[in-house]
C-alpha cells in the first residue's frame, strides 16, 4: 500500500444478520440465477469434502501460496490484543495451524448458467454487465441490471467469511469459450509485514513483472484451450488449471458455469442438514416452479437432491432447529410451500384487489362470498393492482386461514428471491404468500427498498430517493400490507359489537351508542364527565381538540396508536404494534416521516414509532395524524398529570 493510502478493514459482514448457513446459500444462488442461460433450470450443486476428500498436505501448499505470511501475520496481532489463556485466542491459534495440513473444502457449483462473463482485463469505476469484473474486482458496486434479484455487489463477501482462512477459489468457464479461468481472493484485515504495510483483499492470480502499485490481477487460463488446435492430453495434464479441478472434483462434464472452492470450511458449513434446510427456506419459490434444483452432496450418504418433485419430504428429512421461529420450522413451510403449488397452478381464478390505501381491498359485493370461501378452507387468489410512475403493476398474494396458528404467517418473494425478515399478519389466524414480479418497475422499486442482504423493504430506503422512485415509500407499505388488508376487509366485524365495546368512554358527539355499555347501570343523577381532548375522525386519520372539560391549555397529553385487531382488546393491538416494531416491521412510524403532524396552538415530541407528547397552547388547539391506510385505528390518550379525579383516558377506534 502507498502511504498515503487510507486504512480501512472489512465491514460487509455488518450487513449481514442471517446465521452463516442461510447468508452463503442465499448470496450464492442468488449469484447463480443471475447468471441462468437459458429456459433450462439452474442446478446449484454444494459439495462437501469432508476429512475423506481432503487435498493431501503435499499438494494442499501450492493453493496457499502467499497467503500463509499474511494470514499468520493478521492472526498474530489479533491475538496479541487478547488476554492468555482466552477462548478466542486458542481459536485464533487453532486456525493458524490450519496451513500446514491436508486442506478440507466446500465447492459450490452452478450448471445450467453462463459463467462469470466479461472481459477481463477491464477494472473501470463501473462495468454493466462484467460479471467477471463484480465477482473479482468491485467491492459494493453491482454490474447486475434491473432484473437480476442483487444489487449491492457485497454478497460475495460470504465466500471468504464461509472459510477459516478467510479465503476463496473460482474457476469459471464462460458460455462459448473453452477455456477455463481460475482466481482467487482473500479477506483479511489491514496488516503490517516486514515493516510493510498491506490492504485487506489480496488475490491468488497469474504472476506479473509489474511493481505491486501497477499490477491488475490475472486469472490463471487453462494451457492450450485457448489456441484453435485440439488441446493434446500433455497440455491437459500440465495444466494447473486442470489439476486444480482434479483436485477439488470441479465441473467434471467441462459445460460452463462457475465452481467456488471454500478451503477449511467454517464448522456450520459441513452439515449437509443445515445446508439444505437453509435452500428450502430461502428457494422454495424457485423449486417449485422448476427454475432451481440444490444437490447436496457429502462423502457418507447418498446425494439429497432438492426440486419440485423432493421438496416436501427433503424439508421432513432436515427437520427443525428447536429455537427458530415457527415460521421457519419444517411444517410450516411446507405448508407455504402447498400453497405456493396451489398458486402456481392459478389462471382464471383470481379475484381482483387494490392496494391503494385510498381505494377499496376488495369489492363490496365479492365481500361476503370471499369471506364464506376463506372460513370453510377454501384457498383464495388475488391479483392485486398498484401503479408506479403512473403505470398500472400487478401482484399476485395467495391467502388460506388456519386456526391452528398463534398469528399470521407471511412469506414475501420478488423474482426468485424469498424476503424473510417482515410480518404483517399477526392479528390473523391466516397464511399468506405475497409475490413480485421481479421483471416489472414495482419489482424493481422493491429491489432498491432493500438492504445489501436482502432480508426486507424498507419504506425509509435511502436508494428509493437516490433513484427518484415517486411515492416509494407508500408503494412499499402497500405491498407490505395488501395481505392484511384483504384479511381485514373480509373479518367479520359487526357494526353493533364495535359501537357498544367502547361507548361508555366517548362522549356522545365522537360517535357510538349513547349510555352505558352493555350489562352496565349508571346511578341516576349522575352525568359523566366529559374528556379533556375530543377525537375527530378525519380522511386518512385523526384530529385532536379541546373536549369540553375546561380548558385544555398548559397541559400535557400522551397520544399512543395501533391499527385494531380483528380478535382480542384494544391491548391487544398495542401488543401486536409492539410485536412488529421488534421484529423490524412496524404497521407505521411517526420517525420515518410517513405520518403527516399538523399542530395548531400546540407542540408535539416524538418518543416512539407509536407514540408522542402533546402539549396544549391555547384553549382552541388542534392536531392533525394523517398518513394511515384505511384499517380501523385505536387512539388512546392519556393525560399526564393528575390535578383532578374526573380526567380519564380517551380512547377511540377511527377508520
Amino acid at each position: 500500500m502507498a502511504p498515503s493510502e487510507p486504512n480501512q478493514n472489512p465491514i460487509q459482514g455488518e450487513f449481514f444478520s442471517a446465521d452463516l448457513p442461510e447468508r452463503f446459500i442465499r448470496e450464492s444462488v442468488q449469484n447463480s440465477l443471475d447468471a441462468r442461460a437459458g429456459g433450462e433450470p439452474v442446478t446449484v450443486r454444494f459439495t462437501i469434502s469432508g476429512p475423506e476428500g481432503a487435498v493431501p498436505s503435499g499438494r494442499a501448499g501450492q493453493y496457499l501460496t502467499g497467503l500463509q505470511r499474511h494470514f499468520e501475520a493478521v492472526m498474530r496481532a489479533e491475538s496479541a490484543s487478547l488476554e492468555r489463556g482466552s477462548e478466542r485466542r486458542g481459536e485464533l491459534e487453532g486456525r493458524r495451524a490450519l496451513l500446514r495440513g491436508a486442506l478440507p473444502f466446500l465447492v459450490v457449483e452452478d450448471f445450467g448458467t453462463t459463467g462469470l462473463q466479461g472481459d477481463i482485463e477491464a477494472n473501470d469505476i463501473q462495468a454493466k454487465g462484467n460479471d467477471f469484473w463484480g465477482f473479482f474486482r468491485s467491492i459494493g458496486i453491482s454490474p447486475k441490471g434491473e432484473d437480476a434479484g442483487g444489487s449491492w455487489g457485497l454478497g460475495k463477501w460470504v465466500f471468504p467469511d464461509a472459510s477459516k482462512l478467510n479465503a476463496f477459489l473460482g474457476v469459471t468457464r464462460r458460455a462459448g469459450e473453452r477455456r477455463f479461468l481460475l482466481m482467487g481472493q482473500t479477506m483479511l484485515k489491514l496488516h503490517q509485514l516486514a515493516g510493510r504495510k498491506y490492504p485487506p483483499v489480496g488475490f491468488f492470480a497469474a504472476g506479473s513483472i509489474e511493481d505491486d502499485k501497477d499490477w491488475l490481477p490475472m486469472p490463471v487460463e487453462s494451457v492450450g484451450l485457448r489456441s484453435t488446435r485440439a488441446p493434446s492430453p500433455e497440455d491437459i495434464e500440465a495444466c494447473f488449471v486442470h489439476e486444480a479441478m482434479t483436485d477439488f472434483g470441479l465441473r467434471p462434464t467441462g459445460e460452463p458455469g462457475t465452481s467456488v472452492v471454500i478451503p477449511h470450511p467454517k464448522d456450520e458449513l459441513t452439515d449437509p442438514e443445515n445446508l439444505s434446510r437453509a435452500a428450502i427456506r430461502q428457494y422454495f419459490h424457485p423449486i417449485i416452479a422448476g427454475d432451481l434444483v440444490v444437490e447436496v452432496v457429502t462423502p457418507d450418504e447418498p446425494m439429497r437432491r432438492i426440486d419440485a418433485e423432493t421438496i416436501v419430504a427433503e424439508a421432513l428429512r432436515t427437520g427443525d432447529d428447536a429455537e427458530e421461529d415457527p415460521e421457519q420450522r419444517a411444517e410450516a413451510l411446507i405448508r407455504v410451500i402447498e400453497l405456493a403449488r396451489w398458486g402456481r397452478q392459478q389462471e382464471d381464478g383470481f379475484v381482483e384487489a387494490d392496494a391503494r390505501r385510498k381505494q377499496p381491498a376488495i369489492a363490496t359485493d365479492h365481500i361476503e362470498s370471499l369471506r364464506a370461501r376463506l372460513s370453510e378452507g377454501e384457498r383464495l387468489a388475488f391479483r392485486v393492482r398498484s401503479r408506479v410512475r403512473g403505470k398500472p403493476n400487478d401482484f399476485k398474494v395467495f391467502l388460506e386461514e388456519d386456526d391452528h396458528l398463534s398469528g399470521g404467517h407471511d412469506y414475501y418473494v420478488r423474482g426468485h428471491l424469498h424476503i424473510p425478515q417482515m410480518d404483517y399478519l399477526t392479528r390473523h389466524h391466516a397464511r399468506a404468500l405475497v409475490v413480485v414480479d421481479n421483471k416489472s418497475d414495482l419489482g424493481h422499486l422493491l429491489r432498491d427498498a432493500e438492504g445489501p442482504a436482502h432480508e426486507k423493504w424498507r419504506a425509509d430506503a435511502p436508494r428509493l430517493k437516490e433513484k427518484g422512485w415517486p411515492n416509494a415509500a407508500e408503494r412499499v407499505r402497500e405491498v407490505q400490507n395488501a395481505a392484511a388488508r384483504i384479511l381485514d376487509a373480509l373479518a367479520e366485524k359487526p357494526a353493533d359489537v364495535r359501537r357498544d365495546a367502547l361507548s361508555d368512554l366517548f362522549p356522545a358527539d365522537t360517535g357510538g351508542r349513547r349510555g352505558p355499555g352493555p350489562g352496565r347501570q349508571r346511578p341516576p343523577g349522575v352525568r359523566p364527565d366529559k374528556p379533556p381532548l375530543r377525537i375527530d375522525r378525519v380522511p386518512g386519520g385523526f384530529r385532536l381538540r379541546p373536549g369540553g372539560n375546561g380548558d385544555p391549555s398548559a397541559r400535557t397529553f400522551s397520544v399512543r396508536m395501533a391499527y385494531d385487531v380483528a380478535r382480542g382488546t384494544t391491548n391487544t393491538a398495542f401488543s401486536r404494534f409492539d410485536a412488529g416494531l421488534r421484529a423490524g416491521c412496524p404497521d407505521f412510524s411517526l420517525r420515518n416521516g410517513q405520518l403527516d403532524l399538523e399542530a395548531a396552538d400546540c407542540e408535539t415530541d416524538l418518543r416512539s414509532d407509536n407514540e408522542f407528547r402533546l402539549r396544549v397552547l391555547a384553549p382552541n388547539f388542534s392536531l392533525g395524524v394523517t398518513g394511515f391506510d384505511e384499517r380501523d385505528l385505536v387512539v388512546r390518550v392519556l393525560p399526564l398529570e393528575r390535578e383532578a379525579a374526573t380526567i380519564r383516558d380517551v380512547e377511540e377506534r377511527a377508520p
